[in-house]
């Protein structure tokens, strides 16, 4: 179930880039599904090879070194073609197949060809929302997020201290400042950004959560275990691409098993499993089995009122 080896590259690749001073080799390789360090220390070195520095710093967590005389890659901005090259020689001198390499090769092309490997934070426009939002972090100014589109079904402007950014995941942690709370939004849901003058008056308030792999932070998160079959395991890693280390092959052919903490509420959980109602198989718990059985109540109630 781990990722394939030079898609794991890029994307420690991007991490690093991402959030420079944020991960140690054991974070990384949780991140990506690994047991073990190895892979992702080899990872580093074929990066290394290829021209690109990376180092640690006094707590072990890893960073890029910028390198001005060739253009190194900068916060998620377009590799440019010396950077692609020297992936390119790197890939050529590790990959015994000349197929793979090819196919990798044609990916690095593209900027936007990135959204095959999962990454479609970097797709063009998002790009300038992501420089927008490390600006808003690094200034310690206010940052106003236009038109953000929510689960409650809202569209309205929300006033925040951006302190944390995964754009792997399409995710920003922010204190939202007319609600006075820590809040998780969709970098994708935000119509643009508008960069303020004002400074950070919460920081003290800022405080990292851990998230689910839906993208929802919880205090007392539940542990929920599914059977999935090929259709629903596709949705699940495609649309949350964290549920792929919490995921592995099931007793019987082509079914998976799904096992994780999640927000007690069930937050995006509910919309997979309605979604993909006839493909997934609900282990526990039962507050799950329950609220499925209440939404699917409602639906019908619904139905029935509509067809009068």
């Amino acid at each position: 179930m781990d990722l394939r080896p030079r898609e794991r590259i890029i994307k420690v690749l991007l991490a690093l880039l991402s959030q420079p001073n944020q991960y140690t080799l054991k974070q990384l390789s949780e991140r990506y599904g690994e047991r073990s360090t190895d892979r992702v220390k080899s990872d580093i070195n074929i990066l290394r090879n290829a021209g690109i520095d990376v180092d640690y710093d006094k707590r072990y967590r890893y960073f890029i070194i910028p390198d001005n005389s060739s253009k190194a890659l900068k916060y998620l901005q377009a590799l440019t073609d010396e950077d692609k090259a020297l992936i390119s020689r790197s890939l050529n001198k590790t990959v015994v197949s000349s197929i793979e390499v090819k196919h990798l090769q044609n990916k690095l092309d593209s900027l936007y060809d990135f959204q095959q490997l999962g990454l479609e934070a970097l797709r063009r426009p998002a790009l300038e929302k992501l420089e927008r939002l490390r600006v808003a972090q690094q200034s310690k100014k206010l940052a106003i997020f236009k038109n953000y589109k929510s689960n409650s079904n809202t569209v309205k402007d929300r006033k925040v201290e951006v302190f944390h950014i995964e754009p792997e995941y399409d995710t920003v942690q922010v204190f939202d400042v007319d609600n006075e709370g820590i809040r998780h939004f969709r970098i994708s849901r935000i119509e643009r950004i508008v960069l303020s003058d004002e400074d950070w008056q919460f920081e003290g308030h800022h405080s990292l959560k851990h998230t689910d792999v839906f993208r929802i932070a919880s205090k007392n998160p539940v542990l929920v275990q599914l059977l999935l079959d090929v259709y629903a395991y596709n949705a699940l890693i495609e649309n949350y691409p964290r549920a792929k280390a919490r995921t592995i092959p099931g007793i019987e052919p082509n079914t998976w098993d799904f096992q994780t903490k999640v927000n007690s509420d069930f937050l995006g959980l509910m919309n997979f499993i309605m979604s993909n109602a006839r493909h997934v198989t609900i282990f526990g718990p039962e507050t799950l089995k329950q609220r499925v059985r209440e939404e699917a109540e409602n639906i019908l109630e619904k139905i029935k009122k509509n067809m009068g």
